[in-house]
């Protein structure tokens, strides 16, 4: 059983992440990936419908804190890798941003729904794998950019 409204979360979703059949296959595509295609307004436009999202099940249902992070950093990965032209678009296909969203929105309340406490441990592992792989990438980027100093430095000018 599912909290009230939550049905029209859901349909939204569906219509963002897999509303249309790729014809001749069995891929799903929503509005997301379809308006992704638009060069800036469309994944800007897509990323303010997840936030939405977001903020209603973090005021609404009460998602417990470290859950409204990994769905706010699942909506950041979508929308950041997603206005990468081509490979962004190939990822909104894959990723499907709003149903992961909503599973863990429906997770919580089928935790509830037992008088469990609702767990964000797996939310709080994610968060810090997102953290690592970040500053892993910061710190690459930055050992790139020192290289690439370092050699303008040391190289003769004529």
């Amino acid at each position: 059983m599912q909290q009230p409204g939550m049905e029209g979360l859901e349909q939204l979703a569906w219509l963002m992440d897999r509303a249309f059949q790729i014809p001749g296959t069995k891929i799903r595509v929503g509005l997301d990936a379809l308006l992704g295609l638009l060069p800036v307004g469309g994944d800007l436009l897509t990323g303010i419908v997840q936030v939405g999202l977001v903020l209603v099940a973090f005021k609404r249902y009460r998602v417990p804190k470290p859950v409204a992070a990994r769905m706010a950093a699942n909506v950041l990965l979508d929308t950041a890798l997603g206005s990468i032209p081509l490979v962004g678009d190939l990822f909104d296909v894959a990723f499907k941003a709003n149903t992961r969203n909503i599973k863990l929105l429906q997770q919580v309340a089928e935790q509830r729904r037992r008088n469990e406490t609702a767990s964000s441990r797996s939310s709080v592992l994610f968060l810090v794998g997102i953290a690592g792989v970040l500053l892993l990438t910061l710190s690459l980027v930055f050992i790139g950019f020192v290289t690439v100093v370092a050699w303008l430095v040391k190289r003769p000018w004529f």
